[in-house]
């Protein structure tokens, strides 16, 4: 299970904040650096403290736990903010085989389970990446940091002090371990670094691009392959190996140097399953697409002892949800034998369209890979997943993109013949239907296997809305279809309570469980049958500033919509009226039934200094409406009708919101981020009831986006009245409403260029209507650094409070 409080994934780079502004006619431009003796009107710093781990490791015993807190909001001067390479949607450093955003934490905490007896440990003059427990739980792994190369440490837990293995170069790029343990608990197989940086100079001075017939791109991605020195730097960065590291620190390569991704230890421990980009990488296609090859290396000799079938070039599923490329794709190991691997290929790669009997096939191939790939079934939609226990039991999901259907099937692997049982089948865009999510553990090896009991019995997590009720559930699922016990559920909804882990321990389940209420932060506890509950860690502090309780407002809109929206009102309001904050994002529903009404779970929220909840400290409410519903109507797309139910949502609302006696609705700011912002300013071309704006990195020129957007799939060419509807840009002559943008001066999302703030800005400036430009340097689509994010809520703040004449 991964666990994780905030609910932003945070990235950034460039190097200078800029504002300017224009009143009427006059205009003005400049630069403005933050100083730390500029003073906030409130300690936004405290915003931005951490609350619960970046990083948890259960031994493989289940005695032992090691936390550890990441660093969410780094300083803009910090080590590696200089220097770093957009590619294909993701930020390297060029002088360490690291991305932006990785886990980088001062100190662990080392727990005793059974006596709840905690240790720190640190490195000298290095910060933390990762911990990888050995299999026998006596000993974990450490990869540190230091200013130009992550190496490995291990720490002995009898010795309770952690000691340098070995400089080697690790790589801590991409999502995978970067280390994977053998079965002997002595030894392990790294991401081996060979990166080797491209020097610009030596360039060619241009790049020449040729259009490709089986091209369905639909998206104009930025920082993709299309350059001789994109595609270099790409191979140079990322360039790694598979080595061999003993006890005594020997060394052993495994593998000649390749666009390494990710590594595998089969059960037996004799072969390791490599994974990486093939070396033709395509241009115009992201990362998840790109063309992957896989070996499967004896240990002991080093060599490739066999290869799969290449996963071409992703061409389809740009277009076709359910498409996919052909090739080995889901490859893994089988955890019930030695070494067998099992994966998915395509049969028929198109989507759903085009008639076919049979999507995919599942295939598998023994030790010691002399024969063929032997297929054990094939399914009728588009697989999805692969789930393995350890005891020879395969979920396995696939799905129809047209009918927005899921479905989970088992089978037991030792007992082929039989057909599948199907277990569930829901539609995927309705979140009352949703069953939860498979139960896995991470394994030292670097495999994932289902958490199961001998008797073949998995478990499924639900967590918020959902078929089961609300909050979070976990269910146990038998061989039987209809075999379902829930074994945790919640107890009251004045505490929520969250299994973090689930693991089984002679054939009995136990958990530790996260409890949080609305004013506490979460806990860890202990949870065994027939013991009471054990607190293991716990995260509270006074200083972290907790979201109030919400009043939940349900209310129609004028065609019988039902919405839901929440209300948050500032402390010590009295009992004037309030000016208010509405958070804006709209989605899309196939029928007005699928919009989730709110958990009412208490949990622990801290203000997210990158929410809306910040205006709370100048005096106004605020509004979530970050589910507004945009409906299919009539066999019409959504975006056909975008413009009305927009209208219709917000006009529902503001009634709303008077109804409340509350509000005060002659001072409503409207706010938001991304598709958010672009909300806001659509509404600011047909409406002038609201005092201001708050815009931030969003999308205001659907030409500039001409392939899609969001969840448009027609050109630019197929609709092109759509695609200048929906531009705030083109109707920037129709907005009276003072505007705040904001945007990221490193903007990696594909619809949402700075260019997109800078020419709103100017088409606002043109037409001499009040507006602000704020752009945020090095930042990304999600905001990160310090001091950016404090000088943004500087300027919010003062920008509130004069649109809405506060003191």
């Amino acid at each position: 299970m991964s666990f994780r409080w905030r609910n932003w994934s945070i990235c950034i780079s460039r190097s200078m904040l800029f504002i300017a502004g224009v009143t009427g006619g006059l205009v003005f431009a400049g630069t403005s650096a933050y100083k730390p003796e500029q003073q906030a009107q409130y300690s936004y710093q405290q915003l931005m403290k951490n609350v619960g781990p970046g990083l948890m490791r259960l031994s493989p015993d289940q005695k032992w736990l090691v936390l550890a807190s990441k660093n969410d909001y780094p300083s803009i001067h910090a080590k590696g903010s200089e220097a770093r390479v957009e590619l294909l949607g993701r930020e390297f450093d060029s002088d360490r085989p690291l991305e932006s955003g990785s886990l980088s934490a001062d100190k662990l905490t080392f727990i005793q389970l059974n006596t709840g007896q905690s240790t720190e440990l640190s490195l000298p003059d290095r910060k933390i990446h990762d911990v990888f427990w050995a299999p026998d739980s006596k000993s974990f792994a450490i990869i540190g940091v230091s200013a130009k190369a992550l190496d490995v440490w291990r720490f002995h837990v009898s010795a309770q002090q952690p000691e340098f293995w070995s400089e080697v170069a690790v790589s801590g790029q991409l999502d995978s371990p970067a280390l994977v343990w053998l079965p002997d608990s002595q030894s392990v197989v790294i991401r081996h670094s060979a990166m080797q940086p491209v020097d610009a100079s030596t360039m060619h001075a241009a790049t020449m691009q040729v259009t490709k017939k089986q091209s369905v791109q639909t998206r104009v991605y930025r920082h993709t392959l299309d350059s001789e020195f994109a595609r270099l730097s790409f191979a140079g960065l990322l360039r790694q190996q598979a080595v061999l590291l003993r006890q005594n620190g020997e060394k052993h390569p495994l593998t000649a140097a390749l666009l390494l991704e990710s590594i595998s230890v089969s059960p037996d421990g004799r072969y390791l399953l490599v994974q990486h980009f093939a070396d033709e990488v395509q241009p115009g296609v992201m990362l998840n697409r790109l063309a992957r090859e896989y070996q499967i290396v004896e240990i002991a000799s080093g060599k490739v002892r066999a290869l799969l079938p290449k996963l071409q070039t992703d061409q389809q599923r740009a277009r076709e949800a359910d498409a996919a490329a052909r090739g080995s794709r889901l490859v893994q190991w089988r955890p019930d034998v030695p070494a067998t691997l099992i994966w998915a290929q395509s049969i028929e790669p198109r989507g759903h369209k085009v008639e076919a009997q049979y999507r995919d096939a599942v295939m598998s191939l023994a030790a010691p890979f002399t024969e063929l790939p032997k297929e054990l079934f094939k399914s009728q939609w588009r697989l999805h997943q692969l789930y393995l226990s350890g005891y020879g039991r395969l979920i396995y999901t696939d799905f129809h993109a047209g009918l927005k259907q899921l479905r989970h099937w088992s089978l037991l692997l030792n007992t082929i013949h039989q057909a599948p049982t199907l277990l569930t089948q829901y539609d995927y865009t309705n979140q009352a239907e949703f069953p939860g999510e498979l139960v896995t553990q991470a394994l030292p090896d670097g495999r994932s296997q289902l958490v199961s009991k001998k008797s073949q019995e998995v478990y499924f997590l639900a967590k918020g809305l959902h078929r089961w009720g609300d909050g979070a559930y976990l269910i146990r699922q038998g061989i039987d279809p209809k075999d379902q016990v829930s074994i945790f559920k919640p107890e009251h909804q004045q505490q929520s309570q969250t299994p973090v882990y689930l693991r089984i321990q002679d054939d009995s389940e136990w958990l530790i469980v996260s409890t949080e209420s609305a004013q506490r932060a979460p806990s860890l506890w202990l949870n065994k049958k027939n013991a009471a509950n054990q607190l293991i860690y716990d995260w509270h502090s006074d200083a972290v500033a907790a979201t109030p309780k919400p009043v939940l407002l349900e209310f129609q809109r004028n065609d019988g919509v039902q919405l839901y929206s929440q209300l948050y009102l500032p402390q010590h309001n009295g009992n004037d009226l309030l000016p208010a904050v509405i958070w804006l994002y709209p989605r899309e529903y196939r029928h007005h039934q699928q919009q989730p009404k709110p958990s009412q779970q208490e949990t622990f929220v801290p203000i997210d200094p990158l929410g809306p909840l910040v205006a709370l400290y100048d005096g106004f409410a605020v509004v979530d409406a970050s589910n507004a519903p945009i409906i299919h109507q009539d066999g019409q797309e959504p975006n056909d009708t975008f413009m009305q139910q927009q209208q219709q949502n917000i006009s529902a609302l503001i009634t709303a919101l008077k109804n409340t006696g509350r509000i005060d609705t002659s001072r409503l700011v409207l706010m938001g981020h991304s598709y958010g912002a672009f909300s806001a300013l659509s509404l600011l071309t047909e409406r002038t009831d609201f005092r201001c704006a708050i815009a931030r990195s969003g999308a205001y020129n659907r030409t500039l986006t001409p392939l899609g957007f969001q969840g448009e799939k027609r050109t630019l060419w197929q609709a092109p009245d759509l695609y200048q509807r929906l531009s705030p840009f083109f109707y920037a002559d129709k907005i009276k409403t003072p505007v705040l943008l904001i945007h990221g001066m490193a903007d990696e999302n594909p619809g949402t260029s700075p260019l997109q703030s800078e020419m709103m800005f100017q088409a606002l400036q043109a037409n001499q209507l009040h507006a602000k430009l704020l752009l945020l340097s090095k930042e990304r689509h999600v905001y990160r650094y310090r001091e950016t994010i404090e000088q943004m809520l500087m300027e919010q703040s003062t920008w509130l409070r004069e649109c809405a004449q506060i003191n």
